[in-house]
């Protein structure tokens, strides 16, 4: 396994810069599966991340209970009604094209669980974090079996050792993240004070962070930024979660004490205009 430190050289040149044939649909639809609960408002920080990083637009699947807070939040996140499992699948199946982000305030359940296993066995790019991958506690194998090297998750240590029970007497997160990368294809992001992003074929090791990255919401922002990133005329895998982690990095060490996950968002421009200002053409 070749291992790398993350840095603008190892992805910047793959960064889905906007120019002049740039528009909304070349640019590819992210699509947030909210969930139902009070903790709705981290999806939301998910899509917002997105709509200013790297796609034309984000689309929220929510119930009719959310819809009103969405639109009142939110004006220019799509936004559609899904009300049951069987509409859940319809529009899945009329929208196979887009990257899905699953996790931020969908609440752990099986419910959560089905529509993961729906979307990891019928689209291409979905990227996993929080309670859809909490909700696969004790089912494990199932969820290995899905993940492929276009899917992406994105736990921190206590999500990655309910669904990596079998590597609880690992302490190094070097050793950890190279075990469990033994047992599925997908890219991992382990997220930490060292976050580290790996393959089967490479290991990211993001040095350069901070602290006050430990606080609730950033982890939304940063799954946010990487489903932003990802897809077939944009970033692979490895790269597009390297490229999150940099740039979500990169904001908390400049804001320095007393961040907060909105914070993260409110300077999203400033980095990116800079790693426009390094790489774009």
């Amino acid at each position: 396994m070749k291992i790398i430190k993350n840095s603008l050289g190892f992805w910047a040149k793959d960064f889905p810069f906007k120019n002049s044939k740039s528009h909304k649909y070349n640019r590819g639809q992210l699509i947030v599966v909210s969930g139902e609960n009070e903790i709705v408002g981290a999806s939301m920080l998910s899509a917002e991340a997105a709509l200013r990083t790297g796609v034309g637009s984000v689309k929220m699947i929510c119930s009719k209970k959310n819809f009103k807070l969405f639109a009142l939040k939110f004006p220019s996140m799509l936004k559609k009604k899904i009300n049951n499992f069987s509409e859940f699948k319809t529009f899945i199946n009329d929208n196979k094209d887009s990257v899905y982000l699953i996790g931020p305030g969908a609440g752990v359940s099986r419910v959560t669980m089905k529509k993961t296993i729906y979307l990891l066995k019928n689209v291409k790019y979905v990227i996993l974090d929080a309670d859809a991958l909490t909700s696969f506690k004790n089912k494990t194998n199932h969820l290995y079996k899905l993940l492929d090297e276009n899917k992406i998750i994105t736990p921190h240590i206590k999500e990655f050792r309910a669904i990596f029970p079998n590597l609880k007497k690992i302490n190094n997160h070097k050793k950890l993240i190279i075990s469990a990368l033994k047992k599925i294809k997908a890219t991992i992001v382990l997220k930490g004070n060292h976050t580290l992003v790996g393959n089967q074929k490479k290991l990211i090791i993001n040095n350069k962070t901070s602290n006050e990255l430990a606080v609730i919401g950033t982890g939304d922002v940063l799954a946010g930024l990487i489903s932003s990133l990802v897809g077939d005329k944009k970033m692979s895998p490895i790269k597009a979660a390297s490229a999150g982690v940099w740039i979500h990095s990169k904001i908390a060490i400049k804001l320095k004490k007393g961040l907060i996950a909105e914070d993260l968002i409110k300077n999203l421009k400033k980095t990116i205009t800079n790693i426009y200002g390094r790489y774009s053409k």
